[in-house]
């Protein structure tokens, strides 16, 4: 018979989803368990059973160890709200927080109360994988604010509460080069608020960021994907975009002087061709943009020359 994943061991779950995307957890890794569903702050011993959790991220944040590749592991119906600037602090290098449970079971974090909420990531080589985000106040300002290198969000989900309970930026980078090397990787968004700007606002001067394989449903009066920094070595690939913006929008959209990759996304958006894909020394190369009309499919963008 098969096995049922929810019969696993969750440390064996975990490890299911971190190797889709090519991870594997070190032996030598602590283990942290969190879980809303029970009262235990968690302490460095009873948090490494998922039976005696710690109640929040953060809580279990601060009993990890710095470079030890230490997860924490988010247990299905986990949810939990941050309502405070620097809420959720990722703030431990190294460290990996990954979700199991899938649709409604997927653990969540819901930003809200003040629009500065947010969850700041603080330490280097910091990996998000599987959680549900949802912004629950108007206009929060930027939910996941990147302050160091080597960030990488994988498989995850952000949504609105509901009408203008909405983040105007989903991710946002540092100032200069304070935040190398960011990923975001195989994740779903749908924010349909008129006022949102980005989901991703690349607003300092980074290298070697990867935005590929996401599927992004919103209005982004700005643009999608891309922002005014200069940023460098950048890949954007394989992104199915609908931007339901009609004016001043791009779906990608990067500095003149920033410079990577842009291939092989497929675009829909309110405005005129011209602001689907741009970028004048990005590498454009298979990028197909379409706009709200019936029965005209998308078109090569930029177009051939």
């Amino acid at each position: 018979m098969p096995v049922r994943l929810r019969n696993l061991d969750p440390a064996l779950q975990a490890q299911i989803v971190l190797a889709s995307y090519g991870m594997m957890i070190s032996p030598n890794a602590n283990i942290f368990y969190v879980d809303s569903g029970h009262a235990a702050a968690g302490t460095a011993t009873t948090a490494k059973n998922p039976k005696s959790p710690a109640s929040t991220i953060d809580r279990a944040v601060g009993l990890c160890t710095a470079n030890n590749g230490d997860i924490i592991i988010v247990m299905p119906g986990h949810a939990e709200t941050v309502s405070a600037a620097a809420g959720l602090d990722l703030d431990v290098a190294g460290i990996t927080v990954v979700g199991i449970g899938r649709g409604t079971d997927q653990p969540t974090i819901t930003l809200g109360t003040i629009i500065s909420a947010d969850v700041d990531v603080d330490a280097a080589n910091i990996t998000v994988v599987n959680m549900h985000f949802r912004a629950n106040f108007a206009d929060i300002t930027a939910a996941i604010d990147v302050n160091a290198d080597d960030f990488s969000l994988l498989g995850c989900r952000f949504t609105d509460v509901a009408a203008d309970m909405n983040a105007l930026i989903w991710v946002v980078d540092a100032a200069a080069g304070a935040s190398d090397r960011i990923t975001i990787d195989g994740c779903h968004a749908i924010a349909l608020d008129a006022a949102n700007t980005h989901f991703v606002n690349f607003t300092g001067t980074g290298a070697g960021h990867i935005v590929r394989n996401n599927t992004l449903h919103g209005d982004w009066g700005t643009a999608c994907i891309g922002g005014a920094g200069v940023v460098t070595s950048v890949l954007v690939a394989d992104n199915v975009i609908k931007n339901r913006a009609t004016d001043n929008d791009s779906c990608i959209n990067f500095a003149a002087t920033a410079t990577g990759m842009c291939v092989r996304n497929l675009a829909h958006g309110g405005a005129a061709q011209a602001n689907g894909f741009t970028g004048a020394e990005m590498a454009m190369n298979q990028n197909y943009y379409g706009v709200n009309a019936e029965d005209l499919s998308g078109i090569l963008d930029p177009i051939a020359t």
